[in-house]
């Protein structure tokens, strides 16, 4: 789920970590033992703020926009009543306006943080976090009118908050790729960047005039100067309060598609990547954490980083709209999803709302898999689908929450910037009423008939 996107009655226009804990409760209690979380990674506190969670200031540090206000000690409804009032109003509103949240939440913050500058257990929190979070503070004060000790604060009180919705249940982080060229980690790591290069994909059947994604990439022959903190410094962070950790685009610890400046993804090429120590340095973090992992191991994949990321231990990626063979053949030390973040919902493919029209063929897929006739609503065929990866052989089942709720948009359409309310889609209907809903509800009861309900997901983390 993406948690922008899953929001309450209390919400401040966005979904928030006080959101994540109750909805991780809830989940729980139906039989769920983990939930998938999109990157939570910082932004820089500028307009227009960003809303990608994958085209983020930094991997390490965290978003204030997930902060739940009233939820910090000290807090007084009194002093943040105008604040909170506007915010609620924009609950109103299924696309989610980043900046007005941005806006309101630090208006907030900025009052709290002042009525109760040095909470209890402010100091032992900086003095784990070293010299970077020092950095990075001073790098968002010099774009914000604010002070350096106010953004320690935020991140702060945003790692006790995601400690306490990691109570109710485990989570899976998620690491990006990359980050954003204007951010913190650009600056941070600039010495080891590559220069004038982006980071994308090459065509393939769902993108067939290939990806950039607007990146930078680190420049592999400087990794070994860098003690490679780059990567290990994005995987540490996510395995803070994890069980689990996925990383985005896996096949980045082999090689990485780098698209030349004034260049198309069509005319970019791929560069290889360390991936021997980059594995041993992902399994020290694995153990470290005590958090298993999962590798995005889909598109273009070689077959050699699938038997690399296997004998280590890692989980792979089966999904629905890629694989042809039933999910009962799939690979036990695997994930089963129906897709992605980035491809079509049940609802838009079966319905055909799907605006990338060279994608409906994937309607046969649902057929094959369901045998449902065509006048049969997108909820039902949802929980038909899912109810087979239910009885496959992967470890795990991923349920989307757009499908359960038999939403029609996708959280975001590669390549596409304008076109489509890219990571500002919220879901339709509030946690309230998500918790009664009948999509939600059907396929949690299917997964405790199939087995797959509460306890560990039986992932060793170990084995990594």
């Amino acid at each position: 789920m993406q948690l922008y996107a899953l929001r309450s009655r209390e919400s401040w226009g966005v979904g928030d970590l006080a959101d994540l804990r109750r909805f991780a409760r809830w989940s729980r209690k139906a039989g769920a033992s983990t939930v998938l979380l999109n990157p939570l990674g910082a932004q820089n506190p500028t307009f227009p703020y960003q809303p990608s969670p994958y085209f983020a200031s930094s991997r390490r540090f965290r978003n204030v926009v997930y902060l739940r206000v009233e939820d910090i000690e000290g807090a007084r409804s009194a002093d943040i009543a105008a604040e909170r009032d506007a915010a609620l109003g924009l609950n109103a509103e299924r696309l989610i306006d980043y900046d007005r949240v941005f806006e309101l939440k630090t208006a907030a913050l900025w009052k709290v943080y002042n009525a109760r500058p040095t909470p209890r257990g402010l100091a032992s929190y900086v003095a784990s976090q070293g010299t970077a979070l020092r950095e990075f503070a001073d790098f968002n004060a010099e774009r914000d009118a604010r002070p350096a000790d106010f953004h320690v604060w935020i991140q702060f009180h945003l790692d006790r908050q995601l400690a306490r919705a990691s109570r109710e249940i485990g989570l899976i982080s998620d690491v990006p790729v990359g980050f954003a060229a204007d951010g913190f980690d650009a600056w941070r790591w600039r010495d080891y960047l590559a220069p004038r290069m982006r980071i994308g994909a090459p065509p393939d059947e769902f993108f067939r005039d290939g990806q950039d994604w607007g990146l930078p990439p680190i420049n592999p022959w400087k990794l070994h100067d860098a003690r490679w903190a780059p990567f290990v410094d994005a995987v540490r962070s996510a395995g803070s309060h994890a069980a689990g950790i996925r990383l985005d685009h896996v096949m980045g610890l082999f090689r990485l598609f780098w698209i030349p400046q004034g260049m198309t993804a069509v005319q970019g090429a791929y560069v290889r990547y360390p991936a021997r120590v980059l594995l041993s340095l992902l399994a020290r973090e694995s153990r470290r954490a005590d958090a298993f992992v999962i590798g995005e191991d889909l598109g273009l994949v070689e077959p050699v980083v699938r038997r690399q990321l296997k004998k280590k231990g890692s989980l792979s990626y089966r999904l629905v709209w890629f694989e042809s063979s039933q999910p009962e053949s799939w690979p036990r030390d695997a994930v089963a999803a129906l897709g992605t973040h980035d491809l079509p919902t049940v609802a838009g493919i079966w319905t055909r709302s799907e605006p990338e029209h060279r994608l409906h063929h994937l309607r046969d897929k649902l057929v094959q898999l369901t045998h449902l006739p065509d006048e049969t609503p997108p909820l039902e065929v949802a929980v038909a689908v899912y109810a087979k990866l239910a009885h496959g052989r992967p470890r795990m089942v991923l349920v989307s929450m757009e499908d359960a709720l038999g939403v029609h948009e996708r959280p975001n359409v590669p390549g596409t910037t304008d076109q489509f309310p890219n990571w500002r889609l919220a879901l339709p209907v509030p946690i309230e009423e998500i918790e009664t809903s009948d999509g939600p509800n059907r396929i949690a009861r299917l997964m405790r008939a199939a087995g797959r309900a509460q306890g560990a997901p039986n992932t060793p983390a170990s084995t990594i």
